[in-house]
């Protein structure tokens, strides 16, 4: 890829899934209220249309081990593109949509999306990596990822009052497209050895101890069950928050993340090492995350919102950043794309323990009362992984600032 391009890759890659975002609140409104959903069966639902982001080494194994003419980054990327604005177009042309064809055609959705993210981070680790910029490259793409969220937010509050699902599809058909032209800016050179080299990367990374140990302390930070279907039905039924307000939310979030994304890009990652930044991720967000027992009407939820949006965003990265170091050569994707799965699978979990959790607990208890229990789960797993952290930290990953020798390029 042309180096004065990459940015421009990286932008138009993550501001279409970031835009994507926009129907994901009107859905929520279809499952609760068009299809009789209740908690449960909504994070059933979610839970069956998100799946592909759980098998993404997958695809990181497609694009890494099955070159299309020696080519290992364009032709599938195009090709999620295309499948991804597809899906979409079927949804448009629906009139009352059944529960089957939703489900099957958001799964076909988020093949597309899952593929198109896991080759977006091979090119990332790729180029990155030569020049010690992947924590400054994934700050630009979380960055511009909740950048979009504030449109999205707002947006998606909009259209779940005053605009057809059809129409709400057709224009979420048209944010792939974005994604398709930006594969001009790939530029790659035949790896005709890619597959053998690749699986001596793979073979080596399973090997190690480090992997298995950075797997399950992403898996328990991220893993917050009332994040996701609870959160919602909680805002909308137990807050009574309107659809609008819970779409201003989002745009918070957006706002934070964005500001943690570039705090993080061209501040803390100049100043501190990624080890010191991980071990901030669990001694700071810790007591962090007890906020949610604070989340009782609109201010404390927007300024709640705005906290663990943007010290969120911050850890996460760093836990990205050391995820990417340890990648190895040839089989970025893969490797790479089997670490954000882990952080998916947490989400996936977390989001549909979260919901059934919080639907039993209603039983007993108020409303309040089951946010606190899933608050204090969600801190429980955080803490747990400082046990982890001395061996994550070792067994050679770089020791170097993330973003040093980068800064002053964008």
């Amino acid at each position: 890829m042309k180096r004065d391009r990459i940015y421009l890759f990286f932008i138009f890659n993550y501001f279409a899934q970031g835009m994507s975002g926009i129907v994901y609140e009107p859905i929520s409104y279809l499952l609760k209220d068009g299809l009789g959903l209740s908690p449960g069966q909504s994070a059933v639902f979610v839970a069956g249309m998100t799946f592909p982001f759980l098998i993404k080494p997958l695809f990181g194994i497609i694009t890494d081990l099955l070159p299309v003419r020696g080519l290992r980054r364009r032709p599938h990327l195009a090709l999620a593109a295309l499948l991804w604005a597809g899906a979409w177009l079927v949804l448009a042309t629906q009139g009352k949509v059944s529960y089957g064809i939703l489900l099957a055609m958001l799964v076909l959705v988020h093949i597309g999306v899952a593929a198109s993210d896991v080759i977006c981070d091979s090119v990332m680790v790729e180029q990155g990596r030569e020049s010690h910029k992947t924590g400054f490259y994934q700050a630009v793409q979380i960055g511009v990822l909740y950048g979009s969220l504030v449109l999205t937010g707002l947006g998606g509050g909009w259209l779940s009052a005053h605009m057809s699902y059809q129409w709400i599809f057709a224009l979420a058909a048209l944010l792939p497209l974005m994604i398709l032209y930006s594969c001009v800016w790939v530029r790659e050179t035949k790896a005709l050895e890619a597959p053998r080299r690749s699986l001596e990367g793979l073979s080596a990374l399973i090997a190690q101890k480090q992997f298995w140990f950075i797997s399950l302390l992403i898996f328990l930070w991220s893993f917050s069950p009332f994040l996701g279907t609870a959160q919602f039905y909680y805002q909308s039924e137990a807050l009574k928050l309107s659809p609008v307000f819970i779409g201003f939310l989002s745009t918070l979030a957006g706002v934070a993340g964005a500001m943690g994304a570039a705090f993080y890009g061209r501040v803390i990652g100049k100043k501190c090492s990624t080890d010191t930044l991980v071990k901030a991720a669990v001694i700071v967000f810790c007591p962090l995350s007890l906020l949610y027992v604070f989340y009782l009407g609109p201010v404390s939820v927007a300024l709640v919102t705005i906290v663990i949006g943007f010290a969120g965003v911050v850890f996460r990265l760093a836990l990205m950043d050391l995820a990417a170091q340890s990648c190895p050569a040839y089989a970025e994707a893969t490797a790479f794309a089997v670490y954000m799965a882990v952080f998916n699978f947490s989400a996936w979990a977390s989001n549909t323990a979260g919901a059934v959790l919080y639907g039993a607990l209603l039983r007993e208890f108020p409303a309040y009362g089951a946010v606190v229990v899933l608050t204090l789960i969600g801190s429980f797993c955080t803490l747990a992984c400082w046990q982890l952290l001395p061996q994550a930290l070792s067994y050679g990953v770089m020791r170097r600032s993330p973003s040093s020798a980068i800064i002053s390029t964008i």
